[in-house]
């Protein structure tokens, strides 16, 4: 009698060979929590610094002890390669104007940290996906924390964690950044609240503050945002869900919430300080947006202007020509990194959204993630018209996760196929080794 097939030897592992849902090495903890300190310190803009050197550590940690490189990261690592050299090529004429200087580094530094969460991804994901996670969430938390407390103007902080009549900005420089960073771990506490039964009290403890400071940040895009892309989660919820149960459940406990929110915001609003800035900041257009120098008119002007220019005005010196930057993102990167670097950025913008499309349909453990994040995007991409998003951290790291997602999502299924196909093999062989056994005449 034949003995079995002989298993391969990536068969020993569980469930697949790769590494991809288990620890690479020992080291994997101390991976772990450098990554989600990474993620916190994100949230802190008005100390530059620990983010900088959370990621360099974090960046280095994960290089010394071992960072896998899948080939299907190459799009997103050569999209950033080129759009950054555009901007090397814009910078050149302008290489005494410091302005420009640290502009161009700011935008290779979260070039590379969008590819860093990108390789993050291709080992132990999942795991890793909930270390940023929690980072992100506990850095919004923190955040938020900040500026209420400067909204209450609790011991004198009023001036720190505020600005523009009031407005929080909590360790922010800038109120509407703020509030677009509070959107994505006000998505995952959303989608965890509707999704799992555990822990649903903790989960809206720590919401309560992401949603309130994001609406004393009184940014009509964050306001805009979150509404986007909270529409846009529970729709994907409801129709990835896998059984009808779900769906209900999805169905209910969203409407239950949009009807908390609107008992909470009818509260906030019956405050007359709070009311009246609402009022004031509740239109489409302010002053500053309409007319011919306005925000929309410098920005029609501007156009085509740049369309003669190969190089652009040159990295972050749109302002010079005109009142401000343009506020917005695609015209930025035409007016800031030449029509090379507008180009690519245009083409790059198109293929993350199809990718991560693609994603939120592939039934993976990472499904969860990828919804979330697709539903961070979205609204991003809508903000790109009328803001300069061009160097958020936070934008960067959801470019970098939508590529991973999708990169581990298509080996995950590819692996599995494999797995199956050699499973499916070897009980055939085994099967007609039986049946040759049992149909050979006895002696």
């Amino acid at each position: 009698m034949r003995s079995p097939v002989p298993r391969p030897a990536w068969a020993r592992y569980a469930p697949f060979p790769s590494g991809l849902l288990v620890p690479p090495h020992a080291g994997e903890p101390l991976l772990l929590v450098m990554l989600a300190l990474m993620v916190f310190t994100g949230a802190f803009v008005v100390f530059d610094i620990a983010y900088n050197v959370t990621s360099l550590a974090a960046i280095g940690l994960f290089t010394l002890l071992g960072l896998r490189i899948d080939r299907q990261n190459m799009p997103l690592i050569l999209f950033l390669i080129v759009f950054n050299i555009g901007g090397l090529i814009a910078l050149q004429p302008h290489l005494d104007f410091a302005d420009s200087r640290e502009f161009m580094i700011g935008t290779c530094f979260v070039a590379t940290t969008a590819v860093f969460f990108c390789l993050t991804m291709n080992q132990n994901a999942l795991p890793r996906l909930e270390a940023i996670k929690w980072g992100l969430i506990l850095g919004a938390v923190a955040a938020s924390l900040a500026g209420i407390i400067g909204w209450r103007d609790i011991g004198g902080l009023g001036a720190y964690f505020t600005m523009h009549e009031g407005r929080v900005s909590g360790t922010f420089r800038d109120p509407n950044v703020l509030g677009s960073f509070l959107v994505l771990p006000a998505l995952y506490l959303i989608h965890d609240f509707l999704r799992y039964e555990r822990l649903r009290l903790l989960r809206l403890a720590l919401a309560a503050p992401i949603l309130l400071a994001l609406f004393l940040t009184y940014s009509r895009g964050s306001w805009g945002a979150m509404v986007i892309g909270a529409g846009v989660l529970v729709w994907l919820m409801f129709v990835t869900a896998p059984r009808d149960a779900m769906r209900a459940k999805i169905t209910l406990l969203a409407l239950l919430g949009f009807a908390a929110a609107a008992i909470g915001l009818a509260a906030l609003l019956s405050v007359d300080s709070i009311a009246q800035v609402f009022a004031d900041r509740f239109t489409l257009q302010k002053d500053y947006d309409s007319g011919p120098s306005g925000r929309f008119g410098n920005q029609l002007r501007a156009l085509p202007e740049l369309l003669t220019l190969p190089f652009g005005y040159g990295p972050n010196r749109h302002w010079l020509y005109f009142p401000e930057n343009p506020h917005n993102t695609y015209m930025m990167a035409f007016s800031s990194y030449g029509w090379l670097g507008g180009i690519t950025f245009l083409a790059f913008i198109v293929s993350t959204t199809v990718i991560a499309w693609r994603t939120v349909f592939m039934k993976t453990p990472f499904q969860a993630h990828a919804v979330v994040m697709f539903a961070g995007l979205v609204p991003h991409l809508v903000q790109n018209f009328q803001i300069d998003t061009d160097r958020w951290r936070h934008l960067f790291m959801i470019y970098g996760l939508c590529w991973g997602l999708a990169a581990i999502s298509r080996r995950f299924i590819g692996e599995y196929r494999a797995y199956a196909h050699h499973a499916y093999r070897v009980q055939a062989e085994l099967a007609a080794q039986a049946q040759s056994r049992h149909l050979q005449p006895a002696e």
